[in-house]
């Protein structure tokens, strides 16, 4: 409120009029008095501009009205002239007995200069100064409402900016679901296609071997006729292998992995009732049997962790390929600990089964708000 434009403009006409009343009408231009006029503006820009405190404020109002009403005696002016500036600034006090005790002293001060020369005049001067505390507190109810109005505008700008980013990782989440829910049922088709179809196939075409050889050997005059059939079932079940082929997809290989880490989430969620939230992202290569096996059991400690220590109702887990790693987090909402200690097998389970997959291990807490865990596993280069 005390750097309203608005309010500073007054504030600094008032101090035009202050120096015309002093310099022109009384023509008072002593050093005492330019000294005086110096100290009570820069008094003034100080307070406005870089007093950040009550207490700072407090004082240098105190100062002010100490040294007003005796300026006033000495140099001249009209007493609410000098007033506008620390009336203006006890409505920016947070301590509100402090502001009264200031709105008395200056309606007082106010009263008193003229009070023995002009009962009037200090009626008016009351009457005036009484106004301008009405409008300096509805102003001041205007600018608290406009602060929180814009604190209500920040936090739901942080929020839409919130509900932005985590519609943008649904959206990748999804993604990677239906890519993922996609390969699995291709591969299934595939591999029924192989079991089912191919398998008849094979067999027919065993069959008819068979079946050949023994016309060759009677000289049957079905011997072409079952060659051709043979040749024709040959070139089906060939097809049949392509289609397999075609229809199962390289990158489903890229996903073995971590399906079977999202198993082990959902069989703990469905054992234990507590949400696990899984998210994982596009993958372009696979993990090895031995990175799979380790952290098949990593993540069963984490989640372990988490229930019997933790206390949490709600795990996170987000699984995340780059082009030289693989990063998979765990931060749950259960009770956490100001410190961790590795005192017990599963943490320390932990980190050896990292080691052995040569990936880091990054463990935080703090006491209240929940566990997170994040193993970094570097791509195992070919040789």
């Amino acid at each position: 409120m005390e750097k309203s434009r608005e309010l500073i403009f007054i504030r600094y006409i008032s101090f035009g009029i202050l120096l015309f009343q002093i310099f022109i009408q009384c023509q008072n231009s002593s050093i005492v008095s330019i000294i005086f006029i110096l100290l009570f503006i820069i008094n003034n820009n100080i307070r406005i501009f870089y007093f950040k405190s009550d207490i700072e404020k407090i004082i240098s109002i105190l100062i002010e009205l100490a040294l007003i009403p005796l300026a006033q005696l000495k140099f001249g002016g009209y007493i609410l002239i000098y007033l506008i500036g620390v009336i203006i600034d006890i409505f920016t006090l947070n301590n509100k007995k402090v502001k009264y005790i200031y709105a008395v002293i200056i309606i007082v001060i106010a009263i008193m200069a003229t009070f023995g020369k002009d009962k009037e005049a200090s009626f008016i001067n009351f009457i005036i100064i009484e106004l301008l505390y009405i409008l300096l507190s509805y102003i001041a109810r205007l600018y608290s409402t406009k602060l929180e109005a814009q604190k209500l505008y920040d936090k739901l700008r942080v929020s839409e900016e919130k509900l932005i980013e985590v519609n943008k990782e649904l959206e990748g989440y999804v993604d990677s679901i239906e890519e993922i829910t996609l390969l699995k049922e291709r591969n299934r088709i595939s591999r029924e296609i192989h079991d089912s179809v191919g398998h008849a196939l094979s067999t027919a075409m065993i069959q008819l071997t068979a079946m050949e050889a023994i016309a060759e050997k009677e000289n049957s005059t079905m011997k072409n006729t079952i060659k051709k059939l043979r040749s024709f079932i040959n070139d089906s079940f060939q097809d049949v292998k392509r289609a397999v082929r075609e229809l199962k997809s390289d990158q489903y290989e890229n996903y073995k992995g971590i399906l079977r880490l999202q198993d082990v989430c959902k069989n703990f969620q469905r054992m234990t009732g507590i949400e696990v939230k899984v998210i994982i992202s596009k993958g372009q290569w696979n993990l090895s049997t031995k990175q799979v096996n380790h952290l098949y059991r990593i993540t069963q400690e984490v989640l372990s962790n988490s229930l019997k220590h933790g206390k949490a109702s709600t795990i996170k887990v987000i699984m995340n390929f780059t082009d030289s790693e693989f990063i998979i987090s765990f931060s749950d909402d259960g009770i956490g600990t100001y410190k961790i200690v590795e005192s017990g097998v599963g943490l320390k389970s932990i980190k050896e089964r990292a080691e052995e997959i040569e990936a880091t291990v990054d463990m935080r807490s703090v006491s209240g708000k929940g566990f997170f865990v994040r193993i970094i596993v570097p791509k195992e280069v070919e040789v």
